[in-house]
């Protein structure tokens, strides 16, 4: 740990030292990066405060009813006392209903999740505590629930959000007893907030073992609850000449081969089809029934409004020019009308392209063909919008156009420099201009 902690953790009593705890230690013993630090000790809330003052360092409030400290200097640490939570008998809730702060350090470790997450690092020593066979799980690359796997993830649904967000970010596996009890509490992740679903939901997809996530996620019961949609694309078979795979699995796959950016629109991408096939015998207009059911989902998960917007337009547009035949008038307009998320709508093309196919397959021609012809136009200079275009309303109502006709008059010149028939020089738009007022 660094200095600014060492220095902190000399104000602590020998009997109470300063400890890192939980993902920072289990991070740093993995070798991974450590972004965020917890604290704890036995010490309560206005002790670590003025031990952290007496270090120069700034204070405030966290919870007071959970002993919380933000203590700042050159980092930013959450300071935690030990203690006891206990929950309301099978809510299955996120907040504890009662806090009890003790001086045992095994208490405290025991109200954790995951073994692997109740590791301690004496600030002062280095010394790594481990009273729950933490390091053990780390090394067998297993999660094991700190205590009886129903009673954790009995506590706080949320915790098998959570199980499966660290199978994904780690690369480890479930242990056999906790990965029972996640199937057998995942109704409890209904009584969980959707904003925190997902902030869990987000974190998964962002791990680099996203797919064995996902299954887990199915396997265990959550997905029917957090997503119900999605599991109306199991097992839905697809047009063998195409699809290597059922519905759920190509979603899965599309999903592994996306970028992280673009992760939560190929989950969602072909999210309609299950339902197209029983409704209508058919999968033809599954991007626009998707594009609607995503941003009824996304809605329901509290996405911020232009997240939604921009992932619900990806699932929308993610069959454009599917067969690589599109005229290019058609496409230039198509590229001006959607820029913006060009680059990520290839993306979730060649994404989807690979676990429709397999990787081998893919006709990358096609896939880069919008993103290609985008490259193209810029080079050219062609304008993506009117107000890119070389002239302005002012220009155009300097030859007498008023009111509607000078938007009209604009988007003909737009038309006539997207289609490369002009080129946008404000000397070549004038004389257009000039002779089209000539021809009224």
């Amino acid at each position: 740990m660094n200095e600014e902690l060492k220095a902190l953790a000399e104000f602590f009593p020998p009997e109470k030292p300063l400890y890192a705890v939980g993902g920072c230690v289990r991070d740093e013993l993995l070798g991974r990066k450590v972004y965020d630090v917890d604290l704890t000790s036995a010490c309560l809330q206005e002790q670590a405060e003025c031990f952290a003052e007496r270090a120069g360092m700034r204070v405030s409030l966290g919870s007071k009813r959970l002993g919380t400290v933000i203590i700042k200097g050159k980092g930013s640490y959450e300071y935690t006392p030990f203690r006891v939570d206990s929950y309301p008998a099978g809510s299955g809730v996120h907040k504890p209903s009662s806090v009890r702060f003790t001086a045992d350090i095994r208490e405290d470790a025991r109200r954790r999740d995951f073994t692997v997450n109740a590791l301690y690092k004496n600030i002062k020593t280095g010394e790594t505590v481990d009273l729950l066979g933490g390091v053990s799980d780390l090394k067998n690359r297993l999660l094991r629930a700190v205590d009886d796997p129903m009673r954790v993830l009995g506590e706080d649904g949320l915790r098998i959000m959570r199980l499966y967000r660290f199978v994904s970010v780690l690369g480890f596996d479930a242990e056999e007893g906790t990965a029972h009890a996640a199937r057998e509490k995942s109704p409890l992740l209904y009584d969980i907030a959707p904003e925190r679903i997902r902030v869990e939901l987000d974190k998964l997809l962002a791990g680099e073992h996203v797919g064995a996530a996902l299954r887990g996620l199915v396997n265990c019961g959550a997905m029917a609850v957090i997503l119900p949609e999605f599991c109306e694309n199991i097992g839905v078979k697809q047009n063998e000449r195409f699809h290597k795979f059922t519905v759920d699995e190509h979603i899965i796959k599309t999903v592994e081969y996306a970028p992280e950016g673009v992760r939560l629109a190929a989950l969602l991408h072909d999210i309609a089809k299950g339902r197209c096939v029983k409704e209508e015998g058919n999968m033809y207009r599954h991007a626009d029934a998707g594009a609607r059911m995503a941003e009824e989902i996304m809605t329901r998960l509290r996405y911020p409004k232009a997240e939604i917007k921009r992932v619900t337009r990806l699932v929308a547009l993610h069959m454009t020019d599917m067969r690589g035949d599109m005229r290019e008038s058609k496409l230039r307009r198509f590229v001006a009308d959607n820029a913006d998320i060009i680059d990520d709508l290839t993306s979730l093309i060649i994404a989807d392209a690979k676990a429709t196919c397999g990787e081998d397959m893919v006709d990358m021609d096609k896939c880069l063909r919008i993103a290609r012809l985008r490259d193209r136009m810029k080079a050219e200079g062609i304008p993506f919008s009117v107000g890119e275009l070389a002239v302005s309303g002012k220009d155009v109502m300097a030859f007498g156009y008023r009111g509607k006709q000078v938007g009209k008059v604009l988007e003909e010149l737009f038309t006539l420099t997207l289609q490369g028939e002009k080129v946008n020089e404000r000397q070549t738009l004038l004389s257009v201009l000039n002779k089209r007022k000539n021809n009224d």
